[in-house]
């Protein structure tokens, strides 16, 4: 089926369609066609002062209704085998020094894992009951590879997608033995597991922002990673400000691309506080594990412009934004 929608994200250089993959797989997509464009190639900066104007609108209005029913990453079991190769030291250390977190971060890099960051867990951030020996945690992210995002969904694409979170999970048990072998202790939140929330608590890490999806877009991969998570004794972990990410909350207000794009319809926009619209998840129709579905990933602009290039043409927006309100005020 073609689509007429616009395709190329909710910013674009020209005027060109682009051809996704999910419009192609016509025994999957359910969409129906439509015509013109749903998202403006430029947000206007009128646009931007109606949403300023109210006061009451949620913090974070990417962030799903639905309430969380025990799994972190959408498609995980309770528990996974544990793959450690080496013990818990009978007495962990504490602290690291800067040297050892770069030589960290240096052998994670090395094996495959694109992003590292730091954080504290907090209650919220648990799923259940889960216990955790330690409040100190390191956020592993790892690219989940165009063959994925180029596939329908399908047995095939399903099959690829449980591949990624097995290659993540390897590779995290890969990092918690090197850090047991220097005498740290840890434990894997695999990320085909239920023991953390893996989105927010990458979130809070500083590795990137939740976007309208309800996934991590981060400034390397965009929406296209896995998440995964090493509980570990580090108490003195350095921990980032995530705000550096926040205005992807202001970008995704405006861009609808991935609700668009989702062929079983489970992402809703309704109305909220004072006209906002607020995005709703539901779970119950996502195939993004059942069958590999990244319709979602790939028709966000993060994916197809990059993160730098949507950053670069958003300030441009806001500047443009302030000095017409700079202007108004002389």
């Amino acid at each position: 089926m073609e689509n007429k929608n616009c395709s190329g994200g909710c910013e674009t250089d020209s005027d060109d369609t682009k051809k996704t993959n999910n419009y192609e797989c016509a025994e999957t997509s359910k969409q129906e066609e439509t015509q013109g464009c749903g998202c403006s190639s430029e947000v206007s900066p009128e646009a931007v002062e109606e949403d300023n104007e109210c006061g009451c609108s949620p913090e974070n209005p990417e962030e799903m209704g639905e309430e969380d029913d025990g799994c972190g990453c959408g498609c995980g079991v309770t528990e996974y085998p544990d793959q450690s190769q080496i013990n818990n030291p009978a007495q962990p250390k504490f602290m690291a020094d800067n040297d050892f977190i770069n030589a960290l971060e240096k052998y994670a890099y090395s094996i495959g894992i694109k992003g590292v960051g730091y954080t504290q867990i907090t209650p919220e951030l648990l799923i259940k009951d889960t216990f955790v020996p330690y409040p100190h945690a390191i956020v592993l992210t790892m690219e989940m590879g165009q063959e994925l995002l180029e596939k329908c969904p399908g047995e095939e694409a399903h099959q690829l997608n449980d591949a990624a979170y097995a290659r993540l999970g390897k590779l995290t048990y890969l990092v918690s033995d090197y850090l047991r072998e220097h005498g740290f202790a840890t434990q894997v939140a695999h990320p085909y597991e239920s023991k953390v929330n893996f989105t927010p608590l990458a979130q809070k890490a500083g590795l990137g922002w939740i976007g309208k999806s309800g996934l991590l877009i981060s400034p390397d991969i965009g929406p296209g990673q896995k998440i995964s998570a090493i509980i570990v004794s580090i108490a003195n972990l350095p921990e980032k400000d995530p705000n550096t990410h926040s205005w992807v909350s202001d970008y995704c207000k405006r861009c609808s691309n991935c609700i668009k794009a989702c062929p079983e319809k489970a992402m809703l926009e309704k109305e909220g506080c004072c006209g906002n619209k607020e995005t709703v998840f539901e779970k119950k129709l996502c195939i993004g594990c059942s069958q590999g579905c990244t319709y979602c990933i790939q028709e966000c602009p993060f994916h197809t412009k990059g993160y730098d290039h949507i950053k670069t043409k958003f300030d441009k927006m806001n500047d443009k934004l302030r000095e017409r309100n700079k202007n108004k005020c002389c």
